[in-house]
């Protein structure tokens, strides 16, 4: 399964690449030259069995609004689930390093499924159900020269009512 997540983020990488204009992956960096900035993305998934992970016949959501906000909780970008090619795939690129968190809503007769759980490699809700937030992610320079890609996933499963 971590093979096909690294397969998967360079896919995602690709995508923010030829869509976006991404500066942010290591692919696109010169030859000694050192990345400044960073990119969150993840998946947005239906949990259908509703045990926080996404299993193979549970596929991406498209057109869900996703808001990365900085440590003040202001909006610095809104971006929308892919709806074609990686169906729930959404992508901030150009990210300068500080603290951010990030927020998806929720399309109306959804809720968020159980987070925290999955082993690592699996593309597994990270959202607080209560607050529709992830945990802070501390988007530093070393992690912005170590990693390619920052995830965060949110599982979403029918709401009750």
């Amino acid at each position: 399964m971590s093979r096909l997540r690294g397969i998967s983020v360079l896919i995602i990488i690709m995508i923010s690449a030829a869509i976006f204009g991404s500066t942010a992956s290591a692919a696109e960096a010169g030859a000694g030259e050192e990345k400044t900035v960073g990119t969150i993305g993840g998946t947005v998934f239906l949990d259908a069995d509703a045990n926080g992970v996404q299993g193979p016949e549970e596929w991406g959501m498209s057109g869900v609004t996703v808001h990365l906000r900085n440590a003040g909780g202001e909006r610095v970008s809104t971006a929308e689930t892919f709806s074609h090619a990686c169906t729930g795939l959404y992508i901030f690129s150009g990210v300068p390093p500080g603290n951010y968190t990030v927020e998806v809503v929720p399309p109306e007769g959804y809720a968020f499924t159980v987070p925290g759980r999955g082993a690592p490699g699996e593309t597994a809700s990270t959202v607080d159900p209560a607050s529709g937030t992830t945990t802070v992610i501390n988007l530093t320079p070393a992690l912005i020269r170590e990693t390619d890609l920052v995830v965060r996933d949110a599982g979403l499963v029918p709401a009750e009512g």
